[in-house]
């Protein structure tokens, strides 16, 4: 996924159906996708991308960065 960036906004709360997000977590490769559903206080969402969908907590130590 290699898109036109915009600044981001790293709050997990920010994150929204639909938008471009990158997840992090140290010593693992990053996770780009978009945002398929989340829970209403954010500490979850499900992410997806070609062939695949994923769902991350913000507890597991994963940042979020929301590119809009």
């Amino acid at each position: 996924m290699q898109p036109d960036w915009t600044p981001p906004a790293a709050f997990w709360e920010m994150a929204e159906k639909g938008d471009a997000v990158r997840l992090q977590k140290p010593g693992w490769p990053p996770h780009d996708g978009y945002v398929d559903d989340k829970t209403p206080d954010g500490d979850i969402v499900w992410v997806v991308r070609v062939g695949e969908r994923r769902l991350f907590h913000r507890a597991d130590g994963y940042s979020l960065t929301v590119w809009r």
